[in-house]
């Protein structure tokens, strides 16, 4: 199960059409070509034409076979019918990221008169591949789903996903999710309507799709990470693997937007998940490499030494390229950990996340509230997770009012601390998030705790779904939390498994997707898709929205 894998070749499959050819993508779709492939190398496949569908005029090349990859939406289908109408290339190769419904086709073939569509194919690439084992669908305000356009994205793109990955699976929920529930019928529903298309062949075991929420684990959007992948997108922000440089102070032109990307950076790919202090390291030591490699560069002393020069210069410059990139990077970073002083906040917040000690919890988020150099989205943050922790017994009023006070405190900020326990407390959470829920838990998470000690105070927490994969690897996942939708409760040992999050997932638990596979590589496979990444600030942007919204929970 590979996402970058499966959405490349269902791109060469497209771009295999003989000859010249114009690709055209719609904004969507743009997206997920640029995620797995850079422009440099569709060009390399007789690509010699990016154009986006809805533009408004085309110039006449008849000699240009058109490559359509788009999702099959009543506005790209209208857009494409006008086209086809009067088409100014001399082929056209349609391929659609879902399901195409029979009217749409229809009015394609209607409006085909000049018989110029050859081909026309169902790809299931409907979502962006970050990692190997990692996908999102990109939607904003997915935190709930709040009507059926939302509900209708969610559930193609799940579908795309198994389809991509061939793979018809058992389904289960998060029990006390309404919105994970409707998204498990609505997928059984689709499955069992295209059951033509989700006839694969069976393997050893029957994989299983758990969806979960994300409002059963608030927690972990609102902590700061620590490694590459996670603190680029907290601090910095990734969007398509693309991260936006250009507020950094004396930053160069042509370091302003950078690309992050496994399949392009090998430096990246191999530091993606690296903690703070080894990827200084690591970096340190792709300096020093680059450094030698432009030593011996300028001793050219003979027309052998030019040759090789000339020959290496694209792997130099590109390696200077990469260089520029991660120290530029590294540097921003490091800069604003001191900054915002993040490493303090950060042990407050594991302390939040993974103790339970009111007392001193209430004095130091009090002290950190009324912290100048502490910005004050870091001081929502704090709030919110003391909040979630003492949902009982707490003080989260008084919270909310000290943060009422600070500057550049707005309402709506305020309002979400006192509203967090109606999206995400223990009344609608499934599962023991917080191992909180009885005395007997507490207890023995703190004993634990003091017997194990702990490596690194600022990496304390685990995501739920880590407690949720190793239960399903014993095969301890009560189905009384995460009942089947499709499917019942085996003895047989589970291989792959699709996670999906509605309202978001996070780098993190990318992470612990990631470190899981590679511990347990040959006892089972799991991969994660989401409605899309969160960062604290996109979290909380998302609080604020749903606040006394009727959506569905």
């Amino acid at each position: 199960m590979n996402f970058i894998q499966s959405v490349q070749d269902y791109i060469n499959k497209m771009v295999n059409v003989a000859g010249m050819k114009v690709l055209i993508l719609d904004s969507y779709t743009a997206g997920v070509v640029s995620m797995v492939y850079s422009q440099s190398a569709i060009l390399q496949k007789e690509v010699f034409l990016f154009e986006k569908l809805n533009m408004p005029s085309r110039e006449q090349m008849s000699h240009l076979k058109a490559v359509v990859f788009v999702r099959p939406t009543a506005e790209n289908i209208a857009l494409l019918a006008q086209e086809l109408r009067k088409p100014p290339y001399g082929e056209y190769y349609l391929y659609f990221s879902n399901n195409l419904k029979n009217v749409f086709l229809d009015e394609l073939a209607q409006a085909d008169e000049l018989e110029v569509v050859k081909e026309v194919h169902e790809y299931y690439a409907d979502y962006f591949a970050v990692n190997p084992d990692f996908c999102t669908l990109n939607m904003d305000e997915s935190l709930t789903i709040s009507g059926p356009p939302v509900l209708d994205h969610m559930v193609d793109g799940v579908v795309s996903v198994l389809l991509s990955l061939k793979k018809k699976p058992f389904v289960r929920f998060s029990k006390q999710s309404e919105a994970t529930q409707k998204l498990a019928q609505e997928v059984v529903r689709r499955i069992s309507q295209d059951s033509d298309v989700f006839d694969f062949r069976k393997g050893d075991s029957q994989p299983v799709l758990l969806i979960m929420d994300r409002r059963d684990d608030p927690v972990t959007p609102l902590l700061h990470q620590w490694t590459y992948q996670a603190m680029v997108h907290e601090l910095l922000g990734i969007q398509n693997n693309r991260v936006d440089l250009s507020r950094v102070p004396g930053i160069r032109d042509e370091l302003k937007e950078v690309v992050l990307s496994g399949e392009q950076d090998p430096f990246y790919k191999s530091n993606m998940f690296a903690n703070f202090g080894d990827l200084g390291v690591n970096i340190k030591a792709l300096v020093d490499e680059f450094q030698e490699k432009s030593k011996s560069n300028q001793n050219i002393q003979s027309i052998e030494d030019m040759k090789r020069f000339v020959e290496s210069y694209p792997d130099f410059r590109k390696m200077s390229g990469n260089v520029s990139k991660h120290v530029s990077i590294m540097s921003e970073l490091s800069r604003r950990v001191d900054q915002y002083r993040l490493m303090d906040v950060s042990e407050l917040q594991q302390e939040l996340a993974c103790t339970h000690d009111h007392g001193a919890a209430f004095r130091k988020v009090c002290d950190a509230l009324g912290n100048p150099d502490i910005s004050f989205r870091d001081k929502i943050r704090l709030a919110l997770l003391y909040a979630i922790r003492y949902e009982e017994g707490g003080r989260t009023p008084e919270i909310a009012d000290i943060l009422g006070q600070q500057p550049g405190a707005d309402p709506q900020s305020v309002e979400i601390i006192n509203y967090i326990t109606e999206y995400a407390g223990r009344a609608v959470r499934t599962g023991d998030l917080l191992q909180n829920k009885n005395f007997l838990n507490i207890a023995r998470s703190n004993l634990l705790r003091g017997l194990q000690g702990v490596s690194n105070i600022y990496t304390q927490h685990k995501p739920l779904l880590n407690e949720v994969l190793q239960d399903l690897l014993r095969g301890r996942l009560k189905d009384i939390n995460y009942p089947f939708l499709i499917g019942q409760p085996t003895k047989d040992r589970i291989m792959d498994v699709i996670v999906f999050f509605v309202g978001g997932a996070t780098y993190e638990e990318a992470l612990i997707v990631n470190d899981f596979n590679q511990a347990n590589s040959q006892s089972m496979r799991v991969v994660l898709a989401s409605s899309t990444i969160h960062n604290s600030e996109s979290f909380i942007r998302e609080l604020i929205r749903t606040r006394g919204s009727s959506s569905l929970r």
